[in-house]
């Protein structure tokens, strides 16, 4: 999470990872930040990003659950300047070598 408390582009790993309550380190941080802000706030980005995954998976059961978890957090949906930053996120990072996906460029320019 960023210093505005809003997921970052590797946080749609750790939310995924969160949801599944897998691993200690990550449940225990992020019900602390829970109980903190009362709230999680994320992107449209990240819940696409999860729902694609669990999608695939097949996962209809989990999928009940985590639309239901999303509806009581608050959803972050980029607009048009988010989009123009994240392209040049994306671009600056191209010429320096890197290659990002747009997701997660957008999720950085929302956050």
């Amino acid at each position: 999470m960023n210093s505005s408390g809003t997921l970052d582009a590797e946080d749609t790993d750790i939310l995924s990872e969160y949801l599944k309550g897998h691993n200690a380190v990550v449940v225990s941080q992020a019900s602390r930040y829970a109980k903190e802000y009362g709230v999680f706030t994320f992107t449209s980005i990240t819940v696409y990003e999860i729902v694609y995954g669990l999608e695939l998976k097949g996962a209809h059961s989990q999928m009940q659950k985590i639309m239901a978890w999303f509806r009581q957090n608050e959803l972050l949906t980029p607009v048009a300047d988010d989009y123009i930053a994240a392209a040049r996120i994306r671009a600056i990072a191209r010429r320096r070598g890197s290659i990002l996906e747009l997701p997660d460029c957008l999720i950085a320019a929302v956050a």
